[in-house]
């Protein structure tokens, strides 16, 4: 009697293991930026100049950005990733930096009001305490097929004044896990790199 107990035990047991498994692989998890729909989607390749992003392509791109950071909750489970989210790195100086030129593509999210920054759910507050307010995102978008930490370059909607800040410098960045190399086959097949 005690063996079979132990064996509905240990097949029990396997089955919720067998279930599980098949319920994180098919249960995905996303680690994307919390942030408002842009009003414009700008792209930028290479040293070409922006070009702005029609209704039609500002869907497709807002969509492949949205999912570019989302993974099976099994792969996030083994990957280490499961609770990761975007993290705000601020410059370790205290000047605003130019957004690096690159090789590949650059999406910006340009927005006509102060959008709040967002950590997570939360608001972010710099070192004073104030909310801190942006502009436009930068997203460093590459075509390797593989989730990587790329940075999301927040330029600030003030300047170090209080003024509206009139150029593409930033004082703090998103590291996020995400794979881009969708995204970054929808510009090329729409010719965003010509």
């Amino acid at each position: 009697m005690a063996k079979r107990i132990t064996a509905i035990v240990s097949l029990s047991i396997i089955a919720i293991l067998i279930i599980a498994t098949i319920i994180m692989a098919n249960v995905d998890v996303n680690h994307k930026i919390n942030c408002n729909n842009p009003d414009y989607i700008y792209v930028k390749y290479s040293s070409n100049n922006l070009r702005e992003a029609d209704e039609e392509i500002y869907d497709g791109i807002l969509d492949r950005i949205n999912q570019a950071s989302t993974e099976s909750s099994l792969t996030a489970l083994f990957s280490g990733t499961l609770n990761d989210k975007p993290t705000i790195v601020t410059n370790s100086t205290t000047s605003a930096t130019s957004v690096p030129s690159t090789s590949d593509f650059q999406v910006s999210f340009v927005y006509d009001n102060p959008q709040k920054l967002m950590d997570g759910k939360n608001e972010y507050k710099d070192e004073d305490g104030n909310t801190v307010y942006y502009k436009e995102l930068v997203f460093s978008v590459g075509s390797m097929d593989d989730m990587q930490e790329v940075r999301v370059y927040i330029i600030p909607y003030y300047n170090s004044n209080g003024e509206y800040n009139t150029n593409n410098s930033y004082y703090r960045y998103y590291l996020l896990n995400a794979n881009f190399v969708d995204l970054y086959n929808y510009l090329v097949d729409n010719d965003f790199n010509v």
